[in-house]
């Protein structure tokens, strides 16, 4: 007798019989995923952790949809106006608002004024970034309605070069969709020099630029897009 014939060969179909699983007849296989009030239950409470996690997130400064300018004026009657690009923030779900302004991403329009305003007017060296911190209504953001604007007296804080002052602000707060909302001041915001130890580095420009002036009171003005959940 041959190795070949002393081997036992399985058909697959007697495989397939040895390994399919045995059920009874009429017995019904359970399902894995919970059904009935279980599984309503347990949807509900998704959604509830859901809409929480994503009112926790709070609410995001879109730097492309921001914008923070500021004037200035020489010679008595010239008038210029200068930029921030690079803009960061946030608003937590309790109304704090913080935003964080890159000062070496001032923007004049003259690559050698920006040189001479980062390192001559806001020594960039030891002060990189400026700070608006300031406190608004949870309230506004919550339940404004979508297209509708509401207006809010706040006190701001600026943080600048080692200082730290309030600056009065009147907002205006827009809902422009769900998830996106617009700050923006309702007049012009003045800025003295003179709070902000920068009255030194303005002489320095003025000296250097050979005019014979720059005002010491910058206005400025800013319109803040904040999103969440994109």
């Amino acid at each position: 007798m041959t190795f070949w014939s002393m081997t036992r060969r399985r058909s697959p179909l007697s495989h397939a019989t040895a390994i399919a699983p045995a059920t009874r007849p009429g017995r019904r296989l359970r399902p894995l995923l919970p059904t009935g009030p279980l599984a309503l239950s347990l949807a509900l409470l998704w959604t509830l952790t859901t809409a929480q996690a994503a009112h926790a997130a709070g609410w995001t400064l879109d730097p492309d949809a921001s914008t923070l300018s500021f004037g200035s004026i020489k010679a008595g009657h010239i008038g210029e106006v200068h930029e921030f690009r690079a803009l960061s923030g946030t608003v937590d779900d309790s109304g704090a608002v913080d935003v964080v302004i890159d000062l070496a991403s001032v923007s004049t329009g003259i690559d050698l004024r920006d040189d001479r305003m980062r390192d001559m007017l806001f020594n960039v060296a030891t002060f990189p970034v400026a700070r608006i911190t300031a406190q608004v209504p949870v309230s506004d953001l919550a339940d404004l309605p979508v297209g509708e604007s509401v207006e809010r007296d706040v006190t701001a804080k600026l943080s600048l070069m080692g200082e730290a002052h309030d600056l009065p602000l009147p907002l205006a707060v827009t809902r422009l969709s769900e998830n996106r909302i617009l700050v923006r001041p309702l007049r012009l915001v003045m800025v003295q020099a003179d709070d902000y130890a920068v009255a030194e580095g303005i002489e320095k420009l003025r000296a250097v630029a050979g005019l014979d002036q720059i005002s010491m009171v910058v206005p400025a003005t800013f319109a803040a897009t904040f999103v969440r959940g994109e």
